[in-house]
């Protein structure tokens, strides 16, 4: 599973601007979900080498400019790093191994229809585009080297034509003996310069069991490899990522990423690659996900003004504490907002990050298989759109002290979450995004309308926080408060809200992110004592290791 973030989540898509009139839909026979197929442009190459220059990648020659128009180079920090193959205008493939160490998304940007990679003059109509997302293969094991895929979503829609365009993913048998190309900006030698133009080189896909024999067993069924036997042509190093592209007879289509090997060029050590027939199920995913919904982190409505119809706990600046304009928020404007409840009655909120997962705090004390989620309600008193039971309840380990350093709870879902313009998840950020002044946040609920914390549980509402320093709040509370821990206003506790569980939302550039999670605080609405928050990005390594099966 991956999370929206960073970068995850995930349920990010393409964004509507983009015309996908073009756009043929092409259905996974297993998992009948439609992948984006740009079918008068996807594997036709623009333009047909006249000549082919001897010197380049192991074995290979200089492609003719521009004729791979679906490759893509991989820049960290304005340096080439790894090769990729563009799917659909917003997302590129690549190997999760090129992103193992730094998978920052603000680190990446994509350089596509290039030729010559120190040339910035060169003809043609090269593009560099930001990196929004990076989302690796759950099941990407460093040590064996499975599953070495991930998507990466650009900050803005490629624009297709001669010099830019997509690839499909081959999904028939690749049998062996089959001739296909690798293309990359890699080393012509082991160990040796990378190039400036871009190569290509054709090789020969191995029997299984050859490449089984050649790697002591090493192979899995995510994986095979193509070369010769007696050596002399692969990928090397920079070629990472790139991608192994086959010829159906009319046009060429995406059947592996490089991924690993033993050196280069080596008799008996053809390249392995990923093989991304293996993947298209958790491609698809998220591709169909991204077409259903561009609502991640995005509030709902866009007619209903923030100012209006919002119930507000606003905080003046001689820190006293006033409710103002004590009505609903606007309808579904929270769309990850869901309520838990026993026996129908709501006791606790909770935040949707994922189709199969919620979050809340773990003192609301969630009983699996007892209790549900309400997701895509407004007012309680009144169905929601979707109830879906509990099935597992997976607490944060705690150390006992008290109060709990650490106080989150994950539910998965019975079935998982539909998602719609009333239903999707919240980001996550990264575990090493700081929370400072750029950023506005809100915490939503359904509990306290009075500042005495009085419950008064109908209409859903919000309140504007800002942060607190934790030497401040250290002042405050003394040795109770942690580094994962975020403090606010004492308006945003949980006995102020009456909602314990609260997701403290934050939001910059007009997503939301989901920062944290209400965990205790006074039990009055004072200034004296801010509210307290556990800290989501700190436990950002457990909630990937609890939720990576899905």
């Amino acid at each position: 599973m991956k999370l929206c973030r960073k970068t995850e989540h995930f349920l990010d898509s393409l964004d509507s601007v983009v015309d996908f009139s073009f756009l043929s839909f092409v259905f996974h026979s297993k998992t009948n979900k439609r992948l984006l197929i740009p079918a008068d442009l996807a594997g036709v190459r623009s333009f047909i080498q006249e000549q082919q220059v001897e010197t380049r990648i192991i074995g290979g020659y200089e492609s003719w400019a521009h004729s791979w128009p679906w490759q893509v180079s991989l820049q960290f920090v304005n340096m080439p790093a790894c090769g990729g193959a563009i799917i659909s205008p917003q997302w590129v493939v690549s190997a999760a191994h090129c992103f193992k160490r730094y998978n920052k998304a603000s680190f990446w940007t994509v350089l596509a229809g290039k030729h010559d990679l120190e040339n910035p003059h060169e003809p043609g109509q090269q593009v560099s585009v930001g990196v929004s997302m990076i989302i690796s293969h759950r099941g990407y094991n460093t040590r064996t080297k499975e599953n070495d895929v991930s998507l990466l979503k650009l900050q803005k829609p490629l624009v297709f034509n001669q010099f830019i365009r997509p690839i499909d993913i081959w999904m028939s048998p690749l049998s062996p003996s089959r001739k296909c190309t690798i293309t990359g900006w890699g080393s012509t030698q082991e160990n040796g310069p990378r190039v400036q133009r871009l190569q290509e080189v054709n090789v020969t896909i191995l029997p299984p069991e050859v490449c089984n024999q050649y790697y002591l067993g090493r192979m899995r069924p995510s994986m095979f490899c193509a070369g010769r036997d007696r050596g002399g042509v692969d990928a090397c190093q920079g070629d990472s990522g790139g991608p192994l592209a086959c010829f159906t007879g009319s046009r060429f289509e995406l059947a592996g990423l490089v991924s690993w090997g033993i050196g280069c060029g080596r008799a008996r050590r053809p390249g392995v690659y990923t093989k991304l027939q293996q993947n298209v199920e958790w491609m698809s995913d998220i591709l169909f996900y991204s077409e259903e919904s561009d609502r991640c982190g995005k509030q709902q409505s866009s007619s209903c003004k923030t100012a209006h119809g919002l119930a507000a706990l606003l905080v003046s600046k001689n820190e006293k504490v006033s409710v103002v304009n004590v009505k609903e928020s606007c309808p579904f404007f929270w769309p990850w907002q869901v309520s838990l409840q026993s026996n129908g009655r709501h006791y606790c909120s909770g935040a949707l990050i994922h189709r199969h997962w919620v979050i809340t705090a773990q003192h609301c004390n969630v009983r699996a298989k007892d209790d549900v989620v309400v997701l895509g309600v407004h007012d309680l008193q009144f169905s929601s759109s979707q109830t879906i039971p509990v099935d597992e309840v997976i607490n944060l380990p705690q150390d006992g002290s008290f109060p709990a350093k650490s106080d989150l709870s994950l539910l998965r879902l019975s079935v998982p979450a539909r998602i719609s313009s009333d239903v999707c998840p919240v980001c996550v950020p990264d575990e090493d995004e700081e929370l400072d002044d750029s950023w506005s946040c809100v915490t939503t609920g359904w509990g306290a309308t009075k500042a005495t914390g009085n419950l008064q549980t109908g209409y859903s509402f919000l309140v504007p926080l800002c942060g607190t320093s934790l030497m401040c709040c250290r002042e405050k509370w003394g040795g109770l408060i942690e580094d994962s821990h975020i403090c606010s206003h004492p308006a945003g506790s949980a006995s102020c809200m009456g909602d314990s569980g609260a997701p403290l939302l934050c939001q910059k550039h007009g997503t939301y992110f989901l920062f944290g999670v209400v965990t205790w605080g006074s039990r009055w609405c004072g200034a004296n004592k801010p509210a307290i928050f556990s800290k989501i990005a700190v436990y950002d390594p457990w909630i990937s290791e609890v939720t990576e099966d899905v």
